[in-house]
């Protein structure tokens, strides 16, 4: 008879109320699984039971070597609810055993009682034999308690990969609540454009990256906050010179470059008049800027409008030919902005907040 079909069997008498207490559970389903697993129940020094335990005695100690116990296996009644683990763990602690099985006949715990955590923390795998599949079961049951597998280490080493897979998965739960207000109070261009793009699939056009980053940084940003529904225009192009300034607008910019001063209509003109200004003052400034500037949805500049939003022409209305030959995306965050500034100084030698003295609101919100 195969693991399989013994779990099978035992299964099948589970559902009809077979066993009716810990002696059957020990008997008739502890016993027959481990032969199935390959363990000599029949040799006192591989298997024994009632094994003494500072007075106090667990049901099964199995053994592959004459040293110390690699598992202890505590049984209980069926269905039985009490703290079997607690006692389970005493036994374990008092003796370093390294594995730890609880086991009621329908479940079967798997704990390793010396990592961290409360005791269903440490628990490594609940088996259900009535909710898995036999052959499933099986490889749970082989996994942790083959004797070939116990006696060379691999099952222990596995019960403590699957640990650490499930303490990180505990981990991540717990920082998703972090991870989100972090990306709300700083939003950064993969989330916006998210946004951005499901606006677009419902109404048509496209919002600003102020108005997605506002709704964001909203007291709560899972209550909906009103926007003026109002079709995107795209960005006219400009030109800019250092002798001379646009008509102001309702978002002036005011800025210091080079050591002079100057006023733009609002933000995205102040930046496209420091990149035009760097690329008259250095002909390979822009192919470099390019290389460090680049987002993840998005290339901020490209030598074409459709580089800038690569397989989105329906965004290429949002960008602005700053230069023959290099356009620029304008439907971009005050904070990208101010990074892409930053990056325009790196890029050319100067030192942002010496050279170039610019505040783009709310950009470090």
């Amino acid at each position: 008879m195969t693991l399989v079909t013994t779990i099978g069997s035992i299964a099948d008498r589970i559902n009809k109320n077979s066993y009716r207490n810990e002696t059957d559970v020990r008997e008739a389903i502890v016993n027959r699984v481990l032969h199935e697993l390959g363990w000599d129940i029949y040799d006192p020094l591989a298997v024994r039971r009632e094994y003494t335990v500072d007075k106090r005695r667990v049901d099964y100690a199995l053994f592959t070597s004459t040293s110390a116990a690699a598992v202890f296996i505590e049984v209980k009644a069926p269905n039985s609810a009490d703290d079997g683990d607690r006692q389970l763990f005493e036994y374990a602690f008092h003796q370093g055993t390294p594995f730890a099985v609880l086991v009621n006949g329908r479940e079967w715990s798997f704990y390793l009682p010396a990592e961290q955590g409360n005791y269903s923390e440490r628990r490594v795998q609940k088996l259900d034999l009535l909710e898995r599949d036999p052959t499933d079961s099986a490889r749970v049951l082989e996994r942790y308690l083959k004797f070939d597998r116990v006696r060379d280490g691999s099952a222990h080493s596995d019960a403590r990969a699957d640990y650490q897979s499930a303490a990180r998965q505990r981990e991540a739960e717990k920082t998703i609540p972090r991870a989100w207000q972090d990306l709300i109070s700083q939003p950064d261009e993969l989330l916006i454009d998210l946004i951005a793009e499901k606006v677009v699939s419902l109404i048509g056009f496209r919002p600003t990256d102020e108005q997605i980053e506002a709704f964001l940084l909203a007291p709560s940003a899972a209550t909906a906050r009103s926007f003026p529904a109002e079709p995107a225009v795209p960005f006219r192009r400009v030109e800019h010179s250092p002798e001379t300034t646009k008509p102001l607008g309702s978002r002036k910019v005011s800025f210091e470059f080079l050591g002079q001063k100057y006023k733009e209509q609002d933000a995205i003109s102040a930046l496209i008049f420091v990149l035009q200004n760097l690329a008259k003052r250095d002909s390979g400034f822009l192919d470099r800027f390019a290389k460090q500037a680049p987002g993840r949805t998005r290339n901020h500049i490209a030598k074409t409008r459709s580089e800038v939003y690569p397989g989105k022409p329906e965004l290429e209305t949002y960008t602005t030919e700053i230069v023959p030959g290099w356009w620029l995306g304008t439907n971009i965050s005050n904070r990208d902005k101010d990074r892409l500034a930053k990056i325009a100084c790196d890029v050319c030698g100067l030192k942002f907040g010496k050279d170039l003295i610019i505040e783009f609101p709310n950009a470090t919100a």
